[in-house]
């Protein structure tokens, strides 16, 4: 008895046009740019605003030069070619550039490079400033 019934089944819905043999048709309508919206719980956003900006990292920085963008590039360009180990970064001070140099977690770390940056960079001082974090080590790959 079922060996016929699962055929009547498939005939029937292929008469009544409810399924299809062929997986995709011959013409596709164009397809049209839609929106998205988000809805989210009051709760949920309070929190969100809450939080923003709180990952931000804090440390020290030692700035070596304010000025314009020209020079601020060619110092940038010169620190990390001096072997100093430490990232270089142009940050916008209006009108200005400044340089600065590393991203230290603590005072005494930041002290400690600006006594080795002091030697290159006289003028040279530690200002409080956002920071990247640290690198994680990379393992070798087998």
């Amino acid at each position: 008895m079922k060996s016929w019934f699962t055929p009547l089944l498939v005939l029937t819905f292929l008469l009544l046009g409810k399924i299809s043999l062929f997986s995709q048709s011959q013409s596709t309508p164009p397809l049209t740019p839609g929106v998205i919206t988000v809805h989210c719980p009051h709760a949920v956003d309070s929190v969100e605003k809450h939080l923003r900006g709180k990952n931000e990292l804090r440390g020290y920085r030692i700035q070596v030069f304010l000025g314009n963008m020209t020079e601020a590039k060619s110092i940038r360009q010169k620190a990390m070619t001096m072997g100093l180990n430490q990232t270089a970064y142009i940050v916008q001070n209006t009108p200005d550039y400044a340089v600065r140099l590393g991203d230290f977690k603590s005072l005494i770390d930041a002290q400690l490079f600006l006594l080795e940056a002091k030697k290159t960079y006289p003028g040279a001082f530690i200002i409080p400033d956002k920071i990247e974090p640290p690198r994680l080590p990379r393992l070798p790959e087998p």
